[in-house]
Parts: C-alpha cells; sequence; structure tokens
C-alpha cells in the first residue's frame, strides 16, 4: 500500500465527486470525474507531493467539475481559461514523462536540452501536449455523437480549444525547460 501525502486529499475529493457528479448531472459526468480522478491517480505516480501534483489535480478538478455542473456553458471564456491550464500541466507531465525515458537510456534531461536547444526542446513538449489536445477534441466530438449531445461541439469550440490549448502547452514547456535548465546548472 501506498503511504499517503497531503496531496491525496485531493484524489479522495476527486473519488467522493464521482457519485455526487452522478447525482447532480447523471452518469456521462460521473464518467467525466471517473476520467479526473484516473488522471489524478497518474500525478501521484509521476510526480507525488510535488506542486506539479497539487496544480495538476487542481485543475483536473475544477475543469471537471465545471463541466458537471455546466459552468461551461454560463461563463465565457472559461472554457478555453480551462483548457489554458489543463494544457500547461499537461506539459509539465509530458516533460517529466520524457525526463523519465531520458533518465533510463542513462541521459539527463539537461544533456537533452543543451543538445536540442531550449526552443527545439520547448517545441517538442508542446507539440506532444497539443496532440493529447487534439485526442480530447476527438474524444469530445465522440462523446458529443455517441453519448449526448450535451457534450458541446462545433467548429468554433474546437478550434477555440485548440488555440487555448497551444498557448497553455507553450507556457508550460517553456516552464519546464527553464526548470530543468536552472536544475542542470545548479547540478555543476
Amino acid at each position: 500500500m501506498l503511504p499517503l501525502i497531503p496531496a491525496d486529499l485531493l484524489r479522495a475529493l476527486g473519488l467522493v465527486l464521482i457519485p455526487a457528479a452522478w447525482a447532480v448531472a447523471g452518469w456521462p459526468s460521473a464518467a467525466v470525474m471517473l476520467l479526473v480522478f484516473g488522471a489524478q491517480w497518474l500525478t501521484r505516480w509521476l510526480v507525488p507531493g510535488t506542486a506539479l501534483d497539487w496544480a495538476s489535480q487542481a485543475v483536473l478538478l475544477a475543469a471537471g467539475w465545471f463541466s458537471v455542473t455546466g459552468l461551461y456553458h454560463r461563463v465565457q471564456a472559461l472554457d478555453l481559461a480551462m483548457h489554458a491550464a489543463a494544457s500547461a500541466v499537461v506539459a509539465g507531465l509530458v516533460a517529466v514523462a520524457v525526463r523519465a525515458r531520458l533518465r533510463r537510456r542513462g541521459v539527463s534531461a539537461g544533456r537533452a536540452v543543451a543538445l536540442l536547444g531550449p526552443l527545439t526542446a520547448g517545441v517538442g513538449i508542446a507539440a506532444a501536449t497539443v496532440a493529447l489536445g487534439v485526442l480530447w477534441e476527438l474524444a469530445e466530438w465522440w462523446g458529443h455523437t455517441a453519448v449526448t449531445p450535451e457534450i458541446g461541439v462545433g467548429y468554433e469550440d474546437t478550434v477555440g480549444d485548440l488555440a487555448a490549448d497551444l498557448l497553455g502547452a507553450c507556457l508550460g514547456a517553456a516552464l519546464a525547460v527553464r526548470g530543468q535548465l536552472r536544475a542542470a546548472g545548479s547540478a555543476r
């Protein structure tokens, strides 16, 4: 059994919000919160107890609950703000996954950034993050057509979401690369 850490309080909240979502808005909303809960455990595995863990969980919980309560339909630009925030934390998680993969191959992330250059490393992280955003938009479209038409899709929604994803991905990638450069500089 994993030892409990303070960030697990947010994971417990995620678990409680699954049946709450069902009660508030039905099974599709409960499925959304189940997806959020699964992602919360992914952050536990990748970055337990770090600032990225806390930030990821807060953004995931907010994004999921805003969907459950229909806030995206009532508050203009909230969907775009959440897409940008979610993409920023996903970019951080992509960077963590890449760093772990490099470590298993015996390459330090600082060395990889030095070889590629910060811009290329950042563009790679941002591109991977936006690709995940495209998959999310495809899932939204599938949900709209196969599950419930209440899931908002459309040309303007999708393009706006992807633009916000790009903005958040670039911000998250820049922060990740900057953090890696700082870590490599302090290791010298």
